[in-house]
């Protein structure tokens, strides 16, 4: 089951506190984005140690409700680390680092980053906060390490060093790189209303077909050259045992026969596949 994490447009400097009643005020239509599991590379662009704060987890639930007495009888007064920042700060931070990152990402991501820039520029304010109530671990302290390393890492940036190899910048943009076909916007930056726009959707979709189509390209030639060895080896193989021309005819033919299978069937994935992509630049990011 994935975890679900938000960027939000705050207020206040701070999360909302369950306890003050505060939740009900909090999604009057502000910008949101939300992403699965850890936040994205360009959501950590924009803090640093200093932006570390801490909530009791009961407080993400408004006093009086249910779900506030069930998470207190749970989990007591125990805290969960999170992350906010005000505005101006985050966008000096995306600015500053946005060399040093979009080097490392490949320059084909450079719009992307841009535009997140612009998304943060007109859409949150004047604080920008990163929940991670869904994180949670009981104030055990595991989390909270994880976002100091994390936020460490980034910091170094600011000083004109490189992150630390193996560092945690590091594992973000290495696992963004092996899933970067999938759906980049989403990997990068999540999802939410108006975001990503249509066009900018499109035009990685588009990239990720067009390497689909390589890929499926390259398998299909190194295909041919396995079975073209194949019937040397049979056609070769059936002459030797027999002495006959029919045997070599016949392993020719079933080589050749397996062979154009095959290659039909990656064909027929390639033009899935493809269409596939497609089909999600068209529609809303699954969330």
């Amino acid at each position: 089951m994935s975890l679900r994490l938000y960027l939000d447009s705050a207020r206040q400097p701070r999360t909302p506190n369950g306890s003050a009643g505060e939740w009900g005020d909090f999604f009057d239509g502000a910008m949101e984005l939300e992403a699965k599991n850890w936040p994205p590379l360009l959501w950590w662009a924009m803090f640093s140690p200093g932006d570390l704060a801490e909530a009791r987890i009961a407080d993400t639930e408004d006093a009086g409700t249910d779900e506030h007495a069930e998470l207190l009888s749970e989990w007591g007064e125990a805290t969960y680390p999170y992350l906010v920042v005000d505005q101006p700060t985050a966008l000096s931070r995306l600015h500053s680092r946005r060399q040093a990152l979009t080097s490392r990402l490949g320059a084909q991501f450079s719009p992307l980053y841009d535009e997140f820039v612009a998304l943060i520029d007109t859409r949150f304010g004047p604080y920008v906060l990163l929940r991670t109530e869904a994180l949670a671990d009981g104030g055990e302290g595991g989390i909270r390490l994880l976002f100091e390393e994390s936020l460490a890492d980034l910091e170094r940036l600011d000083s004109g060093h490189s992150t630390a190899a193996g560092g945690r910048v590091d594992s973000l943009i290495s696992d963004f790189q092996r899933w970067q076909n999938t759906d980049p916007v989403w990997l990068l930056s999540g999802a939410g209303d108006g975001w990503p726009s249509v066009a900018l959707r499109e035009r990685y979709a588009a990239t990720a077909a067009r390497r689909s189509s390589s890929r499926s390209a390259e398998r299909a030639i190194a295909v041919g050259w396995v079975w073209g060895v194949l019937v040397v080896v049979c056609s070769t193989g059936a002459y030797w045992l027999t002495g006959s021309v029919l045997p070599i005819v016949v392993a020719f033919g079933v080589v050749l026969a397996v062979g154009a299978m095959t290659l039909s069937v990656s064909r027929r994935r390639r033009i899935t596949s493809v269409w596939s992509v497609k089909g999600r630049s068209s529609s809303d990011c699954e969330l």
